[in-house]
């Protein structure tokens, strides 16, 4: 599975932002590339890993638990029946109304913080779409967690 950086590379710096907020980090790099970067290194940090885990909602936790449980993946299918949806808006809307404060499910809550992504990957059933936690969170998660 992807990691951390792989998984960012989709987010454009306002999206990395907002990531940094929720995490409490200040983001000082101005352009995406080298945002990606320092959001990276900083995310992966185990005292605030642990931080942030330990401070999210029950419902919230168990979502992350049970992607941690499920080796960091669960078909896209089956979590968002279990834990909501993600509303798909442009980086204008997403901006404009600032979703990320008020998200509508347990997985948008874990979308806006990097603890939740989703891609295409091989399965015995052929390539099917996934949630995901990065590799090296999960391996972090599992040991602080």
């Amino acid at each position: 599975m992807p990691t951390l950086l792989q998984s960012l590379h989709k987010y454009d710096l306002s999206h990395l932002r907002i990531i940094a907020q929720l995490w409490g980090i200040e983001l000082l790099a101005k352009e995406s590339k080298e945002a990606r970067e320092e959001l990276g290194e900083k995310l992966l940090n185990p005292e605030l890993i642990t931080e942030v885990t330990e401070s999210l909602p029950a419902a919230v936790r168990n979502a992350l638990d049970s992607l941690v449980r499920n080796e960091g993946r669960i078909s896209w299918e089956v979590f968002t029946r279990q834990f909501g949806l993600i509303r798909e808006v442009g980086a204008g809307r997403r901006d404009r109304e600032a979703i990320h404060l008020n998200p509508i499910s347990t997985a948008e809550t874990l979308y806006y913080r990097a603890l939740l992504a989703r891609a295409f990957f091989d399965s015995p059933k052929g390539v099917i779409e996934f949630a995901y936690l990065p590799d090296d969170l999960v391996e972090q998660i599992a040991v602080g967690g």
